[in-house]
């Protein structure tokens, strides 16, 4: 099993000023790779094959959610964060904009938006992190060294001096970086385009979601736990519990920023320089473990990369993500997950291995 390490709590932060948006590489809409997994039985994954007729095939474009994949210039087209969050800050300055102009004044209402990105290392300290001293940041920007050779297009080592950023979230300290894909709607909860959205019904949409997703490409079965938010891999009896996606989200007059960030491939184990979440204790509860798709698939295949035979990248999943996440958009009943549903997506037979989830 691949060792593990305490998870990060909450993907959580507060925008940086307005600042010029960063260019999407990809909207949904776009080609994405034809290698949805399909589970066979004894819980293994295999790649869905057209006979290799079709390499790539196109998701139907969106109607009304607008989906921009960022991508930066360096290898692995990672991120940085301040980047990602400038660009979210100028479409959610957009949306409260046009909240505050008089209701007969108001044009269209802007369409939801969602962000996805891989962002380059950088570690947040949170409002309850106590002041660190020299050593402690020296520690946190010491050379980390990244390597993803489970993927389609592998990334060679590369090494970063990551990011330290202080910001006015709740809780301590949590890292992001590559192989972890980041998803940040920005979108007015009451908007009359969709039914109204509560905070509670809001974070379960983005749950149900990466639920939804991880269950149709990979396979995998979650669940969510009402006292610790975000979504967790499931377990055999008396194993530690293993996040594999991490909730946080802010709102400002109904306004949405943040979201949820989904652990694809993300290094879990090593020492600092390999390991970023050797540096430091994150946020998190006692004995709970983090994991990630490939971790899972890892397991459930007996060490074989899962990852690289799905034959999906990170662009891929992330389009697949905003599909699912528009149809709740449109449909309040989709929102929160059809657990029984959700079981035969999990259900090895001929029906489902004949079905491909990238129509």
């Amino acid at each position: 099993m691949p060792p593990r390490v305490r998870p990060l709590s909450r993907l959580c932060s507060v925008p940086a000023p307005p600042a010029a948006v960063f260019p999407p590489a990809t909207q949904s809409g776009a080609l994405v790779r034809g290698g949805a997994c399909l589970r066979q039985a004894g819980g293994h994954v295999r790649p869905w094959s057209s006979s290799n007729a079709q390499n790539r095939e196109k998701l139907p474009p969106l109607s009304l959610l607008a989906h921009q994949h960022l991508a930066g210039n360096g290898p692995g087209g990672f991120v940085p964060y301040d980047k990602a969050q400038a660009a979210q800050e100028v479409l959610r300055a957009r949306l409260l904009a046009w909240k505050n102009l008089p209701d007969n004044e108001r044009p269209d209402p802007p369409r939801p938006h969602l962000l996805t990105f891989e962002a380059t290392p950088t570690i947040t300290l949170g409002r309850r992190q106590s002041t660190l001293t020299p050593a402690h940041i020296s520690r946190l920007q010491a050379p980390l060294r990244i390597a993803l050779p489970h993927r389609v297009d592998p990334v060679s080592e590369v090494s970063f001096r990551p990011d330290v950023r202080q910001t006015a979230r709740g809780g301590l300290t949590t890292y992001h970086g590559p192989g972890q894909v980041v998803f940040w709607p920005v979108l007015d909860m009451h908007s009359p385009q969709y039914s109204r959205y509560s905070v509670v019904s809001y974070a379960a949409h983005l749950e149900a979601t990466t639920r939804n997703l991880l269950a149709e490409l990979f396979g995998l079965e979650t669940y969510t736990n009402r006292d610790e938010p975000g979504v967790w891999a499931k377990t055999s009896a008396g194993q530690p519990e293993r996040k594999i996606a991490a909730l946080g989200v802010h709102h400002r007059r109904h306004v949405t920023s943040l979201g949820i960030a989904l652990n694809v491939d993300v290094p879990l184990s090593g020492p600092e320089d390999v390991n970023p979440w050797a540096r430091f204790v994150p946020c998190g509860l006692d004995g709970k473990l983090v994991t990630s798709v490939e971790a899972e698939l890892q397991e459930r295949g007996g060490g074989a990369s899962g990852l690289a035979e799905s034959g999906l990248t990170m662009a891929d999943i992330a389009a697949r993500w905003a599909r699912l996440f528009e149809e709740g958009l449109r449909d309040e009943t989709k929102r929160e997950v059809d657990e029984g549903a959700l079981l035969t997506k999990l259900t090895p037979d001929l029906a489902f291995l004949a079905t491909a989830w990238f129509p």
